[in-house]
């Protein structure tokens, strides 16, 4: 959980995990439901639809944020680890060197596989006007924070 003095930030297992009824899969939907995105079809469908399932299925995790001003959701964000594929012929020798100490190295195919951190969705809430609450700036940040932390996780 990250929280500033705006905000805070809840990672959606702590409903999914939780064995305490104020929480649980339910109020998550609940939750989830208030969600309005009129300028992206894509980011309300994906949130109500797929979240749940993505991080059951550890492809993803979401991460609501409400503010603490209100206590209202007013954004949220995915993060997925992806790998990042880089052919060894189109980088420099220092770069190969500095590749070298966070990928794996294929000699067939003579590519670095690297993991990266992806913020795969971003999205404000638009119910009653909750997305004047935050900004698209504010939320990357939180967004950005949460896999600074993830960076110290152990696996």
């Amino acid at each position: 959980m990250v929280e500033n003095d705006r905000f805070l930030v809840t990672n959606i297992r702590q409903y999914l995990n939780s064995d305490n009824p104020k929480l649980g899969e339910d109020k998550l939907i609940q939750e989830l439901s208030e969600f309005s995105c009129p300028q992206n079809s894509d980011i309300e469908h994906f949130l109500k639809k797929s979240a749940i399932e993505f991080t059951k299925k550890n492809q993803s995790v979401t991460y609501l944020v409400f503010s603490l001003k209100s206590m209202a959701l007013v954004g949220y964000f995915t993060i997925a680890l992806k790998p990042l594929t880089v052919r060894g012929e189109r980088v420099s020798n220092t770069i190969k060197r500095k590749i070298m100490r966070v990928s794996d190295f294929d000699s067939q195919t003579q590519t670095y596989t690297i993991s990266a951190y992806l913020i795969a969705q971003l999205g404000k809430n638009y119910t009653d006007g909750r997305n004047k609450e935050i900004t698209g700036a504010e939320l990357l940040e939180l967004a950005w924070s949460v896999i600074e932390d993830m960076q110290y996780c152990s696996i």
